[in-house]
């Protein structure tokens, strides 16, 4: 009898999971949860959120204008990013009309957030951001650092944002190779190193060592050409239709402190 009262709340346990994992119902009432105990999560964070106030009182006024000139800068250069790739945008706009093909990547507004938490566990890669939807996030939107794709904005409430790392194993990506232009879908791999697995590509296409992949705007979830990974390994199996391709991710998240939101377009 006590045997069934530990093991029958297990089992119930594994088909929830399992029941969740393959028909999200449980999203909505994750969602609710979520916003109805963010004030707790407000007052959890409190004391860390004091203590680095009063860490940041304490900081000099030299380090203080050092911290911001090299905000400043970081800054820029994100600004001279979005601007050479709107310029690229403009010139190939006749070419994507011949294709009949369409853009919506909007770079003129963002938000820069906070990293308040991440999440470096095997099977949930996630980071917390200091804004949410009283800051006009929503869901979907796309998070970047100064050097390419982060991820996407999984949960909202309205004083934080959970974003979903391209590294995490159920996130999921339309890519291209950008030397010559071959699609595939990246998946996050379920280890504690943050690497990225390309999937579907053929094993007797060119996929070579030091190759970058690209976001696609495949399936309108990603904005196109931004930078996501530098493939590390290529292998073939003879008994395997496709390559086995693992990226080692462009924007690295071990001392990153801001991310830009994209705004939703």
């Amino acid at each position: 009898m006590n045997f069934l009262k530990i093991f029958i709340p297990i089992i119930v346990a594994i088909f929830l999971i399992l029941f969740d994992y393959k028909f999200s119902y449980l999203n909505q009432l994750r969602q609710s949860v979520a916003t109805a105990i963010s004030p707790i999560y407000m007052v959890v964070s409190l004391p860390g959120k004091l203590y680095t106030w009063i860490d940041e009182q304490g900081t000099s006024k030299d380090q203080l204008l050092n911290n911001n000139q090299n905000l400043n800068s970081e800054l820029l250069k994100l600004q001279v990013r979005l601007q050479q790739r709107d310029a690229l945008i403009l010139e190939n706009k006749k070419l994507n009309t011949l294709l009949e093909s369409s853009y919506t990547l909007d770079q003129n507004t963002f938000t820069i957030a906070r990293i308040e938490q991440v999440s470096r566990s095997r099977l949930k890669k996630q980071i917390t951001i200091n804004k949410g939807s009283n800051d006009h996030l929503k869901v979907g939107q796309i998070a970047l650092g100064a050097n390419g794709i982060i991820g996407q904005i999984t949960q909202v409430t309205p004083t934080n944002a959970s974003i979903l790392m391209a590294s995490d194993p159920t996130q999921h990506i339309p890519v291209k190779n950008a030397r010559n232009g071959i699609q595939g879908v990246s998946q996050g791999v379920a280890e504690n190193q943050f690497l990225i697995r390309i999937k579907f590509i053929e094993s007797d296409l060119d996929i070579q060592i030091d190759d970058i992949f690209l976001s696609s705007a495949l399936g309108g979830k990603f904005p196109n050409g931004y930078p996501l990974g530098k493939v590390i390994h290529v292998e073939q199996h003879t008994d395997e239709s496709f390559l086995h391709i693992v990226l080692e991710p462009i924007q690295q998240t071990q001392n990153l402190e801001f991310v830009i939101i994209l705004e939703e377009q």
